[in-house]
């Protein structure tokens, strides 16, 4: 073997080493490449004659030996033969062997193979240049080697200006990661992804998805680096767009709900100022009534049987007209959280469970009644009777959205919330939480959206009042918690109510309402011919008040105002009971109470009102005394007096 041959071996190229003995060109060595571009064995060929490689008649590889000689390297086209007898298209070049004058070696480029290698890297590009992306190939010195053609659309650089050049140079990038580390994974791990910011020949700068490859030789070097790059500008600049349509619809949904608020709100203080100038004009009404029909006791003997009967209906028919209309505006001052209520630590497992053979019968045999309630539930603090209130109100609604029957789940369950943007208004903490969900026919949404309004219905005229869902909303917001209604047609409606869980221990009951505390005193006995000072704004409810007291034998003096009422309490003998308005305009009821105590220490006080609860969060502290709700009847005003003067 010839002393050249390991080192011939190592070059990738075609190479033939030949020596010359006297006329004959044999064959030293063919390396690896050679041997598969003429498909021989490296051993198969030696000693054989250069002319079973070629065409070349002898008389011409003299002449270029003898060239060769003379000028030290002779290059030129020629044709090969392979050993099945092919012909190949080759390009030679001829150089002197290191090992002696008569011997040479001749590198060989096959033209064939090349012309096809071009053709297919012609192809190839025309493919890559119709991709709508740029395709960039870069060297290990990061020179550019390919610019496709939208390369050149997207940058604005043809390839004729930036083949050669360093792509830094040309590109103004931000990288996500530094250059480096990107090569370093390329190389390492054959590929990496990202976005990149980039600056085109005009000054845009645009967003791009980039992909990069690792090109490599036939030994696994990495030889060049490919990069795939596409302009994501317009999807970003599309997903930009959309965050911003959703953050304005969030807004916007946002905004509704801050309306729909304010509108409740407007609605509740509306509602509450109707019905508090309502229930001034009821407890004339029930007055006058309770009066007629006292009247009518007096003088019934000298009436025939049938105009007696006649005139004790109609007072009947008046005063449960009235009672009706008191239960309407309880419900509208619900709603507008405007009335007084009593609270206490309650268990709305305990609620349900005890209502429960109640709501069975309200909503039917036809309805399935389902109960999930949670045993770990903590206690809220509210009241169990408005509570029931709640549940019987949702049940009837359930029942008449399930004509044909259907399914009514009512859940409790215990649940923990962090601050929520969507509802400032929700503090973070515990809740128990309630879930009443029905399978009807659900709600439009416009229907829904209005669904908390008072005095709306969808019920044919004279079946509901449209105080249903408003008197629902009130009690829950009442007791410090939050009402929502989730309802699609066809889907059924899902009412669900989260209320602050207690866990402190319960607190000393608060004073009970006058109406509340046990059967009336209609009647009751003047004590020892009390004098009450009747202060009220209301000229009709002030006189008919007044009637009432008189005919049952107290003495009475009355007052239009705060300012009043201190003087004549100041000139007054004797005042023994003071029975006050809570909501005046010039001074409310609690401060008089307290100035004419000053005067008068140790006076006994009634509050009456339609609506206290504003009053006693303007005051800051509650009320001194019993509350005597309006509208009342004589039988209830008597009762509360008598209580507070200690006449049983």
């Amino acid at each position: 073997m010839s002393e050249l041959a390991p080192l011939l071996d190592l070059v990738p190229h075609p190479l033939i080493e030949v020596v010359v003995r006297g006329s004959r060109h044999e064959v030293l060595h063919l390396n690896p490449a050679a041997c598969e571009l003429y498909g021989y064995a490296s051993d198969e060929l030696a000693g054989r004659d250069f002319s079973t490689l070629t065409a070349t008649p002898p008389a011409e590889l003299d002449e270029r030996y003898a060239e060769l000689r003379r000028y030290g390297r002779w290059r030129g086209p020629t044709v090969h033969l392979a050993r099945d007898g092919s012909r190949l298209d080759v390009d030679i070049a001829v150089s002197p062997s290191p090992q002696g004058l008569d011997r040479y070696v001749i590198a060989v480029t096959d033209l064939t193979r090349q012309r096809a290698l071009q053709r297919r890297l012609q192809e190839q590009s025309m493919l890559l240049d119709l991709a709508p992306v740029a395709i960039v190939v870069r060297d290990v010195r990061r020179r550019i080697t390919y610019w496709s053609r939208g390369a050149e659309q997207m940058y604005g650089f043809t390839a004729a200006e930036v083949l050669g050049r360093q792509i830094p140079r040309v590109l103004e990038t931000e990288y996500p990661i530094p250059l480096e580390q990107i090569e370093r994974a390329v190389e390492h791990e054959g590929a990496w992804e990202g976005e990149l910011v980039q600056r085109t020949r005009d000054g845009r700068r645009i967003v791009v998805d980039s992909r990069w490859g690792a090109v490599r030789d036939e030994r696994g070097r990495l030889t060049a680096m490919l990069e795939v790059n596409h302009d994501a500008s317009a999807r970003l600049a599309l997903r930009d767009a959309q965050s911003a349509a959703a953050a304005a619809a969030e807004r916007e949904r946002l905004s509704a709900r801050l309306v729909r608020a304010q509108r409740l709100e407007s609605l509740g203080e509306l509602a509450g100022g109707i019905a508090h100038d309502f229930n001034n004009l009821l407890a004339v009404v029930a007055g006058y009534a309770t009066t007629l029909s006292d009247t009518l006791d007096d003088v019934a003997a000298m009436l025939p049987e049938a105009v007696r009967s006649s005139l004790r209906a109609d007072t009947e028919g008046i005063a449960a007209a009235t009672q009706r209309a008191a239960e309407l505006t309880r419900q509208l001052l619900t709603f507008a959280r405007q009335d007084s209520v009593a609270s206490d630590l309650v268990s709305l497992n305990d609620v349900i469970e005890d209502l429960e053979p109640l709501l069975s019968r309200t909503i039917g045999e036809h309805i399935r009644l389902e109960l999930h309630l949670d045993r770990s539930l903590a206690p809220i603090r509210a009241d169990a009777g408005q509570l029931g209130q709640v549940l019987v109100n949702l049940a009837v609604n359930a029942r008449d959205a399930m004509p044909d029957g259907g399914r009514l789940l009512i859940e409790t369950s215990s649940l923990s919330l962090d601050r929520d943007p969507d509802r400032p208004e929700q503090r973070p903490g515990d809740y128990a939480q309630l879930t009443v969900t029905d399978t009807g026919c659900g709600m439009e949404p416009e229907v829904l959206e209005r669904a908390f309004d008072p005095f709306f219905t969808t019920k044919p005229p004279g079946t509901g009042t449209g105080l249903g869902l408003s008197g629902v909303y009130g009690i829950v917001t009442a007791f410090g918690g939050h009402a929502a209604l989730y309802s699609e047609p066809g889907h059924g409606t899902t009412f669900r109510a989260r209320f602050p869980a207690e866990t402190r221990a319960a607190a000393p009951g608060a004073q009970p309402d006058a109406a509340s505390t046990g059967a009336s005193v209609a009647g009751a006995a003047a004590a020892d011919g009390a004098t009450v000072l009747v202060v009220e704004d209301q000229e009709p409810l002030r006189a008919i008040t007044a009637r009432i007291l008189e005919r049952a034998g107290y003495r009475v003096l009355t007052a239009s105002s705060g300012p009043e009422a201190l003087r004549r309490a100041a000139e007054a003998q004797r005042i023994d009971l003071l029975l006050t308005d809570v909501v005046m305009p010039d001074m409310l009821g609690q401060r008089l109470a307290e100035l004419i105590r000053e005067l008068r220490p140790g006076l006994r006080v009634v509050f009456v009102s339609g609506f206290a609860r504003p009053a006693l969060e303007q005051a800051g502290r509650a009320l001194e005394g019993p509350l005597l709700h309006k509208p009342f009847t004589s039988a209830e005003l008597l009762g509360v007096v008598a209580r507070a003067l200690g006449v049983d």
